[in-house]
């Protein structure tokens, strides 16, 4: 039993020198990779041209101020919520709505 507990320390002890010899070793590299600093390389970027933004579709639905939206992962469903406590899902290629969850504490939406 004694011999069991002084293995589990000498293992316990092997791995927590294991464990700060590869934490040396990924400060290392990561100092490697560290060698500019981001606004010396900002300097270097191209300036974007003006972007234009264009209203595709005008989505009418919410009462109040929209809060947030989001798009759902197939790209063409939209949810949004404001503060009228309505949690809108849109069809983004049709505009139609698909689905609205009202709550009566717009905190919640």
């Amino acid at each position: 039993m004694a011999t069991e507990a002084l293995h589990e320390n000498e293992t316990l002890a092997s791995l927590k020198s294991e464990a700060e010899s590869l934490k040396g070793k990924l400060e290392e590299e990561r100092a490697k990779l560290h060698d500019v600093e981001l606004h010396q390389v900002a300097e270097r970027v191209e300036a974007l041209g003006q972007f234009v933004m264009k209203t595709r579709r005008t989505l009418k639905g919410h009462g109040n101020k929209v809060l947030c939206m989001d798009w759902c992962k197939d790209k063409r469903r939209i949810v949004s919520s404001s503060q009228d406590g309505k949690v809108i899902v849109w069809d983004s290629f049709t505009t139609n709505k698909l689905k609205v969850l009202w709550s009566s504490c717009p905190a919640l939406s």
